[in-house]
């Protein structure tokens, strides 16, 4: 092999393993069949339904419940706990968003 190709090679190994790391920290992706697609929102540390031919399309899933603004879902008790978590301040908040089928 070339140089070339054996520097690709390790750059695509790093990138890989950088990508996987950042998945097995965000919460589960919800199993609720009424969206087929989401997207994680990193700002509120949910997952958003990206299904356009969702009724709950632009929602954001939190706890089991749908919430169909935002508001709605900073106005919900048990969110607001998660918010304050130590768990949520180390992990989300950097304002970018993966998306997720």
């Amino acid at each position: 092999m070339t140089k070339t190709t054996n520097m690709m090679i390790g750059i695509f190994a790093v990138l890989g393993t950088v990508g996987c790391g950042k998945d097995e920290a965000l919460p589960p992706k919800p199993d609720d069949l009424s969206c087929g697609e989401y997207e994680f929102d990193y700002d509120d540390g949910v997952w958003e339904c990206d299904d356009r031919t969702s009724r709950y399309y632009g929602h954001y899933f939190y706890g089991g419940t749908w919430f169909g603004s935002r508001q709605a879902l900073h106005a919900y008790a048990p969110y607001q706990k998660y918010k304050q978590s130590p768990g949520f301040k180390k992990g989300f908040g950097s304002g970018s968003a993966v998306s997720g089928s």
